[in-house]
């Protein structure tokens, strides 16, 4: 299997130790033991394939760009995935969950407060792709790295909520049957997001960023996230090569 990797975003100059946007997430689907490939392009830079079958399936990475800023970065990437929904799969993660809502019909809006911390997700559905025994460890939900402020407010026709939370309603979702979204960031690191929560402490607020530094130290449910990560391309993928 072999996953493009489209960074949204470019990592601050000072927190480069940490890696970009896209080299996150090997190490975190590797979590789900299954072997894979990666290709990496950068959208910002307009760096996207021609030919969307250079890779078997996408994943959006986040950004610190906001949806409705409507760049030409933006629409070149909206032009891209229009040839890739409906005949590869696609995961979007923070940024990548919120354009793939809108550019399929949703609104993504600023909201007043900010998401940080460690939230917790409850699971509201149990898609069928979901194998048996992931689906009873993940009876629990989601702990997972928050960090936005944009949310999807209005979901792309034909999504299904999968976790949610009363500050985010619609944190992790399905759009038809190729598009699997995450609004928390289960490839984040504590440290990158403490750095991140001081960088951006003014705009949080000083209560709410002593809350969600304080948080960082809880137990995350990344490697669960992962594993729904890979069975959703591996079921998808599967289903794919039976109908050819």
């Amino acid at each position: 299997m072999k996953i493009g990797i489209i960074e949204c975003g470019t990592n601050r100059p000072e927190w480069a130790a940490y890696g970009s946007f896209g080299s996150w997430f090997p190490p975190l689907l590797a979590q789900a033991g299954v072997p894979m490939d990666y290709a990496f392009f950068h959208a910002p830079d307009g760096k996207l394939p021609d030919d969307p079958s250079v890779c078997d399936a996408w994943l959006l990475t986040g950004s610190p760009a906001s949806t409705y800023d409507n760049a030409p970065w933006q629409r070149r990437l909206s032009a891209f995935l229009d040839q890739v929904i409906g005949r590869q799969p696609v995961i979007g993660i923070c940024y990548g969950h919120q354009h793939l809502h809108q550019m399929l019909g949703g609104t993504v809006e600023k909201v007043p407060d900010w998401g940080v911390g460690i939230h917790h997700y409850a699971l509201k559905q149990r898609p069928d792709w979901l194998p048996d025994t992931l689906a009873q460890e993940s009876s629990g939900g989601f702990h997972l790295i928050a960090l936005h402020q944009d949310q999807v407010t209005t979901l792309a026709e034909g999504s299904t909520v999968l976790a949610a939370s009363d500050f985010c309603p619609a944190a992790v979702t399905t759009i038809g049957d190729d598009v699997l979204t995450f609004q928390p960031h289960p490839e984040m690191a504590p440290a990158f997001a403490a750095e991140v929560y001081e960088f951006e402490r003014q705009r949080i607020g000083n209560a709410d960023a002593d809350r969600a530094l304080a948080e960082l130290d809880g137990p995350r449910n990344v490697a669960l996230a992962a594993r729904w990560m890979v069975a959703f391309l591996q079921s998808r993928l599967n289903r794919r090569q039976h109908h050819d």
